[in-house]
């Protein structure tokens, strides 16, 4: 196996998080939960836990890591509540969290929820976010009982690119009672666009619990595919982040003309992440190849797409630098 590249001495890497009802947002109704972990990167850190431990406490895990990142697989079982999955990371030598890991009540009525972050890309520009990129007008239905404080104020803060404002906002957002209704609506996009400020804090496990939420919904939006295949990515989990890309190319003829470019040029991109994280996580010679000469095709695809783009963003220019930058990494690796 292809040595992963130190980055430097090991450091220690901490990430901490805290179950809480999903439904209230206050402490689970039980006493103790299972915490179960596995670390998944770096590769070479073989580290795993199961413990038993007071869900009232936020939970550490900490390694030592001389590569980029600690990612961590997590499972939280609780004997009232669904268990739950996540990925968790932290940049090495920082300390991160405490994370919100809600939990849905076996028998509450909300929506199923799942988290796990991670870093973005990097040197990457605030994601943005085309206006009116919600595909279909819901009908108006009976929404006077919804408290709208927190989806209202969750707004304000994104249109001002406060992202601690707008997810901390946003995660106490009124669930709808009714998936046809108006609300509904608008509570799918904000769901989606909690997940791009958690992807501009590098919170890549706050991202899937949103973005995966969101996908529940009878009508996620078209841009919930894209961000949540490029959060799938960024965690390692390819095979579904392509999955996701599929799906929207799927249906790409349905957005609005005018973000079509956008959205087709950025999935070659992410696709190129995907593939690139393959290349560095291969082993045989063969396999490294394709997947190194797939990046490269994927990253030169977008940048020729993102030329198409008329209207041009922070996010697509710092996408191109990327992608020019990372060819020619991942060209050097092959050769070296």
């Amino acid at each position: 196996m292809p040595p992963q590249i130190a980055l430097g001495a090991p450091e220690s890497s901490e990430l901490v998080f805290q179950a809480v009802d999903a439904g209230t947002g206050s402490a689970l109704q039980d006493a103790q939960m299972m915490v179960r972990y596995l670390v998944r990167a770096p590769i070479t850190l073989d580290a795993s836990a199961m413990e038993r431990v007071a869900s009232t406490e936020p939970y550490r895990i900490a390694h030592g890591v001389a590569e980029s990142d600690l990612v961590v697989e997590v499972r939280l079982e609780a004997a009232s509540y669904f268990t739950i999955d996540t990925v968790l990371s932290v940049p090495r030598g920082q300390s991160t969290g405490p994370f919100t890991i809600r939990m849905a009540r076996k028998l509450a009525q909300s929506a199923r929820t799942s988290a796990a972050p991670t870093r973005p890309t990097g040197g990457s520009a605030p994601v943005s976010r085309p206006a009116a990129s919600q595909p279909s007008a819901r009908p108006a239905a009976a929404t006077a009982t919804i408290d709208r404080s927190a989806l209202d104020a969750g707004n304000q803060a994104y249109a001002r690119g406060d992202w601690l404002a707008a997810t901390t906002a946003y995660e106490r957002m009124q669930g709808p009672s009714d998936p046809s209704s108006a609300y509904a609506g608008e509570y799918a996009e904000a769901l989606v666009q909690r997940g791009i400020a958690h992807i501009n804090r590098s919170e890549y496990g706050g991202a899937l619990e949103a973005l995966e939420t969101a996908m529940n919904l009878d009508d996620p939006g078209f841009e919930a595919y894209l961000r949540l295949g490029q959060t799938q990515c960024a965690v390692g989990r390819t095979d579904e982040g392509r999955g996701n890309f599929a799906a929207l190319a799927r249906v790409i003829n349905r957005m609005p003309p005018a973000e079509r470019p956008f959205a087709t040029a950025m999935t070659e991109y992410y696709k190129g992440r995907c593939s690139e994280g393959d290349f560095d996580r291969a082993e045989a010679t063969l396999e490294r190849m394709s997947a190194g000469a797939g990046a490269i095709r994927e990253y030169e695809k977008f940048i020729e797409l993102a030329g198409n783009v008329s209207a041009s963003s922070a996010e697509l220019q710092a996408a191109v630098d990327d992608a020019t930058q990372r060819i020619a990494g991942v060209r050097a690796r092959i050769r070296g």
